[in-house]
């Protein structure tokens, strides 16, 4: 086996044992990597009656086969397992520094089960593996604790760290990899917390990995390190960072506004957008390991009421999502709500997604004072939300916090209102494009993808808006966002190339210039899978098929592969303005061309035998 390495660290946090396994090649050769081998393994030992936040839960965290190489956008890590949020299937991408030193470590990933007796943290140095004390940083945000870490073992050795409110089991907690870069979504965070495991630690003494062919990789290389960096799409980013596109959005109907009330605000377009972020806060760019696109943003507010030091600063998900989502158009207090939500240990989508829905409640009068600690939530209130509301629900302080902590669906079930209002799909808040405006094929697979509401399982946002066309498999669609034509066929092809994505870890921004016959090169010179075109999809194909079916042993249906009233509602304004949304057709026809059970939800018995998945069929048939 080359690139991966085939081994895996498996860890009892309750016995605090650790034992390394060797797992078979057919396990990559099938589900690729990342999480899609996160999904096999979890599917084969995962305990489908343990709560999520329970010593029984599995938490995974699986690399790519190409993580390691010195090639843009090839070094993320996947994290994995039963979200606490939503009670599915969860798995969330991150880049930064974590994937190539495990790697080199000797390591393709490490299974956490358990509970710790005490804060501990697990340490990996090579071959020594062990599960320390962490009681000194248990309650301290993520931002000390990584640099506390930092000064124990050196700046070399590579952190992922979780914040107070992973502690407190905040369900959409996160964890953070070298106090910048983001396991987002899903909230794996509270179930480190609920581990007992405050952080981990990974060094390697050499930085050397095996290829299958190196001599022609270094040739391949040598042209998609450059093709990727003078891209148009790279340089937009290098330039102004992910929101560079937040005006063309904004235009488009894309931008969520007030909880999804609204779909245009043209100050907003201009006060909130990627270049005033360069020319107002921005200090210098930051990169994953090995990436030239350098689309992270490292920004300053030097005064004012939200003045920070030069830190990570916001990303396009942010801004919106303390901007305009929440009827806001201050830019500095974005930066400031961002850099608080890291170190609190939360995700900014999640957070902002439920504020937002907790301000139209208080405005409906379905939330009052009584409920609410005395706190009024209006409308663009920056200074409550990042003095009083992020703290509170980092702590599940008093009846807000406690209210707010366990995400939008959970809140709106409590107080016994709100539903309709809700913005999410099998309970994960939704991102900040608004497929009203952005792509009615969004809202396809916002629906089908089993993690929920997710722009980044599957690259069907850049298919719609022209970014990506795949003709040696036929994918070569001229999608009009604003309509359901060709959106569930474009779907088939854009779920399995999403799962091989995450399963292969590669960055949505780099990959977008790699064509299909690189993508099948890279798969047989690093790794040596021996792949043609057919048989890549088909492992794409088969990791959505799996994930499907991990979430029908949890119980979710055809009734989940569904989206809220508010986001299949007419636009009141913008571009999408009374333009309704087929998704009852889309998903009809999405699950007639997947040869999907209309009521169970996942592929036909027959299917699975055509993708080489008779033993997992026997499960669920």
């Amino acid at each position: 086996m080359k690139a991966n390495t085939g081994k895996i660290i498996d860890v009892d946090l309750s016995a605090g044992t650790v034992k390394v396994e060797q797992l078979p090649e057919e396990y990559y050769t099938k589900y690729i990597g990342g999480s899609g081998l996160a999904a096999k393994l979890f599917w084969e030992r995962g305990n489908f009656d343990a709560d999520a936040l329970s010593p029984e839960a599995m938490l995974l965290f699986m690399n790519g086969p190409f993580a390691g190489l010195k090639l843009s956008g090839a070094s993320r890590h996947s994290t994995a397992g039963r979200s606490p949020l939503t009670g599915g299937w969860g798995d969330s991408s991150c880049g930064g520094f974590l994937a190539p030193e495990l790697r080199y470590a000797g390591y393709d990933g490490f299974i956490l089960t358990g509970k710790a007796a005490q804060p501990s943290l697990l340490l990996i140095e090579d071959d020594k593996i062990e599960i320390l004390d962490a009681s000194e940083y248990w309650g301290q945000g993520a931002t000390q604790v990584t640099e506390s870490l930092k000064k124990r073992f050196g700046k070399a050795y590579r952190t992922l760290v979780i914040g107070p409110a992973g502690e407190n089991l905040v369900r959409y907690s996160i964890i953070l990899n070298e106090g910048h870069h983001a396991t987002g979504r899903a909230g794996f965070g509270a179930v480190m917390g609920s581990k007992n495991l405050k952080a981990i630690v990974v060094k390697a003494s050499k930085k050397k990995m095996e290829l299958v062919d190196p001599e022609r990789f270094e040739e391949l290389r040598k042209e998609l390190n450059p093709k990727i960096r003078e891209a148009l799409a790279s340089d937009v980013l290098h330039e102004n960072g992910t929101a560079a596109n937040l005006i063309g959005g904004m235009y488009a109907g894309d931008v969520p506004i007030r909880n999804w009330t609204s779909n245009f605000w043209e100050e907003a377009a201009d006060a909130l957008t990627g270049s005033t972020l360069t020319e107002t806060y921005l200090t210098k760019r930051g990169a994953c390991a090995y990436c030239n696109i350098a689309c992270k943003r490292i920004v300053e507010v030097k005064e004012g009421p939200w003045a920070i030091p030069e830190g990570p600063g916001p990303e396009y998900e942010t801004i919106v999502s303390f901007g305009t989502l929440i009827g806001s158009i201050d830019l500095a207090a974005t930066c400031k709500a961002g850099r608080l939500c890291n170190d609190l240990g939360i995700d900014t989508i999640s957070t902002g997604g439920t504020i937002a829905w907790a301000m139209e409640a208080f405005e409906k009068g379905d939330l009052t004072k009584d409920d609410t600690d005395g706190v009024e939530l209006n409308w663009g209130d920056l200074e409550t939300v990042i003095d009083v509301i992020l703290p509170k629900i980092a702590a599940r302080e008093g009846k807000l916090g406690e209210l707010l902590a366990n995400g939008s669906v959970a809140a709106s079930k409590k107080i016994g209102k709100g539903a309709d209002y809700t913005v999410h799909a099998k309970g994960l808040e939704a991102p900040m494009h608004d497929p009203r405006g952005g792509g009615h094929g969004m809202a396809l697979t916002y629906a089908v993808e089993a993690r929920g509401a997710c722009h980044v399982a599957d690259p069907m946002l850049f298919a719609e808006m022209g970014a990506r066309y795949y003709p040696e498999i036929g994918f070569e669609y001229e999608l009009e966002p604003r309509t359901d034509e060709n959106k569930a066929e474009a779907a088939v092809d854009m779920v399995a190339f999403g799962a091989i994505e995450n399963s292969a870890c590669f960055c949505q921004f780099a990959d977008a210039e790699v064509t299909i016959p690189e993508w099948v090169e890279l798969f047989n010179i690093v790794p040596g899978y021996e792949w043609d075109a057919e048989e890549m999809m088909r492992a794409g194909r088969r990791v959505f098929y799996l994930k499907r079916m991990i979430n029908y042993r949890f119980g979710r249906t055809a009734d989940d592969d569904k989206l809220t009233k508010r986001m299949l509602e007419p636009a009141t304004d913008g571009e999408p303005e009374g333009v309704e949304i087929n998704f009852e057709g889309m998903k009809q026809r999405f699950y007639e061309l997947m040869k999907i059970d209309p009521e169970k939800a996942i592929p036909v018995k027959e299917v699975l035998v055509e993708y080489d998945m008779a033993d997992e069929a026997g499960a669920v048939w």
